[in-house]
């Protein structure tokens, strides 16, 4: 007596598999957590900075991108005067913003990554 057993869509399967064991998914993820941190920053930088002459160039020149050979994005304000802002100096307040947006996004990241993960196992 011979049995047989038929996998439909073991192919699809198995090809799903490897893309999650590749870390197309968290990658995916990554970028969509780190281009929602850069949208919040750049908009809590505009609503921060209500003194003075604002020019947006920190704004301008926040830039999100992913590190090779890592699993990390990286926030990246390419303005000299950005850690002053940050923490402040002792004649001006602290305006924090990255800080601040980081703790937001990471609240976000599991259902993110959930989402990323089952949108490409469908």
């Amino acid at each position: 007596m011979t049995f047989r057993i038929k996998w439909d869509g073991l192919d699809q399967l198995t090809a799903e598999l490897r893309t999650m064991a590749s870390g197309k998914a968290l990658e995916k993820a990554s970028v969509a957590l780190g281009s929602q941190w850069q949208k919040e920053a750049r908009a809590m930088e505009r609503a921060k900075y209500t003194h003075g002459y604002w020019t947006g160039n920190q704004q301008r020149n926040t830039l999100v991108y992913w590190e090779n050979g890592k699993k990390t994005i990286v926030l990246d304000p390419k303005t000299e005067y950005s850690v002053y802002t940050e923490y402040g100096t002792r004649k001006m307040n602290a305006m924090p913003v990255f800080k601040p947006t980081l703790d937001m996004i990471k609240k976000r990241a599991p259902s993110v990554i959930e989402y990323y993960l089952k949108r490409d196992i469908k």
